[in-house]
């Protein structure tokens, strides 16, 4: 009988759920090599990666893995919020507790035509509070489609490499004539940047010069809307009334009707 030290089988859960906790990512039987994960970034055609028997064993009496549904009746396995919780804890060697807490998830999204895995903490994000949080009605205070379109505007910012420069008044963001047609110097900028650029300024410019603020705040800075609210002097709760109408530009600007059905 062979014997894993507990050493062992960590390094093993890091090289697994690395890639496990990719989105659409599930594991199933890939003959006698053991226990294949497969993935979306390769339509799930074969394994990126395999797990011995021995150690599918213990992920299985460790609670790290659980059943999930596919087509066809096929048996597969997702990650568990055991083993969720148990691979934060792993990964998190600087702080643990902390990280163990958070509400990691990755995402594909499409960055200039490529297909981009990236991970987020979704309880460090003012769009993944209010994705999670419900209303009086048991809805949660923005949709799904909503959420993204927040998501997307937040991405281009970053991209832009303004962070750091731009205030609360987004018009400096987009040139002296808030058209966005005057980059930065592009010795210093990337032409990823000055695209990112240019989509924020149109996404921006559609949403209107008096929802665009309330965008930059809330989607770009993360601020809460209480202190959103504060800083442009709205009584309570018109924060989110705003906001939800200002999405609802980005979601037509970003065609994104089919999710909000």
């Amino acid at each position: 009988m062979t014997i894993i030290s507990e050493r062992e089988f960590e390094r093993e859960v890091r090289r697994v759920f690395h890639r496990f906790t990719e989105p659409e990512s599930y594991v199933m039987r890939a003959g006698d090599a053991g226990f294949g994960v497969f993935v979306a970034r390769n339509s799930h055609r074969k394994p990126v990666l395999v797990i011995s028997e021995i150690y599918w064993e213990a992920f299985e009496q460790r609670d790290l893995v659980c059943v999930a549904e596919m087509a066809g009746g096929n048996k597969a396995w997702r990650p568990s919020e055991v083993g969720l919780a148990y691979w934060r804890r792993l990964d998190a060697a600087a702080d643990p507790f902390r990280t163990q807490h958070q509400l990691r998830v990755r995402k594909n999204i499409s960055i200039d035509g490529a297909a981009v895995t990236v991970e987020m903490n979704e309880a460090e994000t003012s769009l993944g509070w209010l994705r999670r949080r419900k209303g009086a009605d048991g809805k949660p205070l923005i949709s799904e489609a909503q959420a993204e379109a927040g998501e997307r505007l937040r991405r281009d910012f970053t991209l832009a490499q303004m962070a750091p420069r731009v205030t609360a008044d987004w018009s400096m963001a987009l040139g002296p004539d808030g058209s966005g047609r005057r980059p930065r110097d592009p010795a210093e900028v990337t032409d990823r940047a000055i695209a990112a650029r240019q989509r924020l300024a149109k996404a921006l410019d559609v949403a209107g010069a008096d929802l665009a603020g309330v965008l930059v705040e809330a989607c770009c800075y993360q601020r809460g809307l209480a202190e959103i609210e504060r800083n442009f002097g709205w009584p309570q709760r018109a924060g989110k009334v705003v906001l939800q109408i200002a999405l609802d530009r980005l979601v037509a600007h970003y065609r994104l009707g089919v999710m909000a059905q």
